[in-house]
């Protein structure tokens, strides 16, 4: 990941996190805070580090540096927005919280536009992504949508979009 990507990959987690409506101020906040903890979390070895969101970056054919997906998933477990549940026949599940997984949302959708796609997250529309860069959609983003980059750029704020 170079400087370009990081800057990118926080402004639009960032921005992202301010599209959710229903939040009170403090866990507003709170949702900014740590999904700017989580990005510098990931990064935190240095961007050389980081180079997609599921492969592990290997330096000589042995294991340098967990995959961005796995350093999150790290994050998460160790603030406790994703913790293990007991149901009642004994087996023990993983689960995220609503608030686990908007800050994961968030931050995923963001590495996936500004630094390099993989699955991808739904659950945002195009025009929270326009209210992220005051009303525009910038070439770095519209690009990722390739021939359906018009699409994009031509939907209603309402429409569902696939980051």
């Amino acid at each position: 990941m170079n400087e370009l990507q990081y800057e990118g990959w926080k402004e639009l987690s960032i921005g992202l996190a301010r599209s959710y409506k229903a939040l009170t101020p403090q866990r507003r906040k709170k949702l900014l805070e740590e999904v700017e903890n989580c990005i510098d979390w990931v990064v935190c070895n240095g961007l050389d580090t980081v180079e997609d969101w599921d492969s592990s970056v290997r330096r000589d054919g042995t294991l340098y540096y967990e995959s961005a997906g796995t350093r999150v998933d790290d994050y998460l477990w160790q603030n406790r927005y994703e913790f293990e549940r007991s149901s009642r026949s004994g087996e023990v599940e993983l689960v995220r919280g609503r608030f686990g997984d908007m800050l994961s949302a968030c931050v995923r959708a963001g590495f996936d536009m500004a630094v390099e796609p993989s699955a991808g997250v739904i659950g945002f529309t195009v025009g929270d992504l326009r209210d992220v860069f005051e009303g525009g959609i910038p070439d770095w983003i519209a690009d990722r949508f390739g021939e359906n980059k018009g699409a994009l750029l031509a939907a209603g704020r309402d429409e569902g979009v696939w980051l």
